[in-house]
């Protein structure tokens, strides 16, 4: 499958665009004078250098070289600001803006995530309220060794922004990024069926730092609860599942592990009638092996 085609065919749309605004410019090049002093002669030059600029990093975009593109605008924006070229200098800010954020996706996507950051970088400078240039500068950033506080910081900006613009879209894929990576490490500590103290601590300090974030998902209810039922604290793990329960909108095989969870913990604590009835809820999907066996042996006398 060809990964590139869906930004190729939006760099595409834009540059149709970009080439209708060009037209305008045409129509206006001899229209105005500076107000720095400059001659009609001289501006009407340097206007015609941006329309050659513009067909200059249009071409570069169709070929898919943002970062020539995007240095073309940027140049043309210089200019048409030397002429106070109102039309021109919008113009070519969007494309410089639209060149830079293609040009870190493309660099995102051969993961060479330095060059990218450095892109968005330049896109903030112009603009700083589009959730989807700080949601992709997260991305390269916490891909980078040391840098994913910074990434998790932009990813934050990214749900901030995309909130308040109502780019919900963007925020709740920020949102969630923000959260698989809390998730990853707790999932990661408390592989095996006995996790020392040190892993059932780090479980529950990532979860605790995503919090700082993001809001608890149901995943995240279900990591926690396993935690504190492996840390002895089965009254809280046992709140804490169900929580997640009433959060899960899966199939009832993946609310399974909640209910284990659950059952597990009652048992413990000497609930055994009550943690048969919930084993019966976790005898599906992947838990349906060790709910199987409670209900085998443990509670067949019931």
């Amino acid at each position: 499958m060809n990964m590139h085609r869906p930004q190729r065919l939006l760099a595409n749309r834009w540059i149709v665009v970009a080439l209708i605004g060009l037209f305008g410019l045409q129509f206006s090049v001899t229209s105005a004078v500076a107000q720095d002093g400059s001659s009609a002669e001289e501006v009407r030059i340097k206007k015609k250098k941006v329309q050659q600029m513009f067909n200059k990093g249009k071409k570069a975009a169709q070929s898919d070289n943002y970062g020539q593109a995007a240095d073309t605008f940027e140049q043309a924006l210089s200019l048409a600001r030397e002429v106070e070229w109102e039309q021109a200098i919008q113009m070519s800010q969007d494309f410089l803006v639209k060149s830079l954020t293609q040009a870190g996706t493309k660099a995102n996507k051969q993961e060479n995530y330095e060059q990218a950051v450095s892109y968005y970088n330049r896109a903030l400078k112009y603009v700083d309220n589009d959730p989807s240039v700080h949601y992709n500068r997260g991305l390269a950033l916490i891909n980078i060794e040391d840098r994913t506080e910074a990434g998790l910081e932009a990813l934050q900006k990214a749900v901030d922004i995309g909130n308040q613009t109502g780019n919900t879209r963007v925020a709740g894929r920020a949102t969630e990024r923000i959260r698989s990576e809390f998730l990853a490490k707790a999932s990661k500590a408390l592989q095996g069926d006995n996790p020392s103290q040190e892993q059932i601590n780090a479980a529950l300090d990532a979860l605790d730092k995503m919090r700082e974030y993001v809001d608890p998902s149901a995943k995240s209810l279900f990591y926690r609860a396993t935690a504190l039922s492996k840390d002895g604290e089965h009254q809280q793990a046992i709140q804490t599942a169900r929580e997640g329960l009433n959060m899960h909108q899966g199939s009832r095989s993946d609310a399974a592990k909640y209910y284990y969870v659950i059952g597990e913990s009652q048992f413990t604590l000497g609930s055994k009638a009550e943690a048969c009835q919930t084993f019966k809820n976790a005898a599906y999907g992947d838990y349906e092996a060790r709910a199987s066996h409670y209900l085998k042996n443990e509670c067949d006398d019931l």
